[in-house]
């Protein structure tokens, strides 16, 4: 189950800074004990991770996991706003961690400085509660998603490029359950080598910002328990056209 909070407690400042998320009927104070005891991993701090990184430790999220190998460059800050000017040079998960503490130090964060493609993410994923793929290709992407399953971990996927985007939520199969996988979505042979989402195409920081907001929306309700999340379905977004269309995959 995730978000046991038989020892977690809230303190008089905790209870203040959420106290408007604590009024939202589905929530309460015991939602919030469950977000607090939560560990959420975060793989890749770039558009998509800046968005999460954000509403997870706004929300109130207890641990979180940073995993991004990169450093930080000029050419992030259009659209990754954890990061700043005074960050260029560092390391992803050193400046998301300055921009964490800033917002919210009662998160506990943990930095891994490492290339979600090494065998090391694989015992990384085995730690935490959900992990959310925020990178931006897909040989990561199903390399996660496969020690998702291995360690039965909800996985959440999102993936932008300029104003498009796609999420969806895949929860791990048991001898009982069969739940959609990530290649009941996507053919591995066909589309593992093309490359990264925005890398010819571009990407527009309202596109990584709504896109991320939704997978951290998703992250929040796997803990809390509520239904509502897309699971064997995924959301599909066009900001061009504003058009929001959900496709069912099985």
């Amino acid at each position: 189950m995730l978000g046991n909070i038989e020892h977690t407690q809230m303190s008089d400042q905790e209870l203040e800074r959420y106290s408007k998320q604590i009024l939202i009927k589905n929530i309460g104070g015991v939602g919030q004990k469950k977000l607090k005891s939560s560990k959420v991993l975060v793989i890749g701090l770039g558009g998509l991770g800046s968005p999460v990184v954000t509403h997870l430790t706004s929300s109130g999220i207890g641990k979180i996991g940073l995993v991004d190998n990169d450093k930080v460059d000029l050419s992030n800050l259009q659209r990754q706003f954890i990061h700043s000017v005074d960050t260029i040079g560092l390391n992803k998960t050193e400046s998301a961690k300055i921009f964490i503490d800033r917002l919210n130090p009662n998160s506990i964060i943990y930095n891994y400085s490492t290339d979600a493609k090494t065998a090391e993410i694989i015992e990384i994923i085995r730690q935490y509660d959900v992990v959310i793929d925020c990178t931006d290709n897909f040989k990561t992407r199903f390399k996660v998603a496969d020690a998702c399953q291995k360690y039965m971990k909800p996985y959440i996927l999102g993936a932008v490029r300029a104003y498009e985007g796609q999420i969806t939520t895949i929860l791990p199969s048991t001898s009982k359950i069969k739940n959609p996988k990530i290649r009941d979505l996507f053919d591995e042979e066909n589309i593992s080598n093309t490359g990264d989402d925005c890398s010819d195409i571009g990407v527009l920081s309202v596109t990584t910002t709504l896109v991320g907001t939704i997978m951290a929306s998703e992250c929040l309700k796997l803990i809390l328990n509520i239904d509502e999340v897309l699971v064997g379905k995924m959301l599909m977004v066009d900001l061009l056209n504003l058009k929001f269309e959900t496709i069912k995959y099985k």
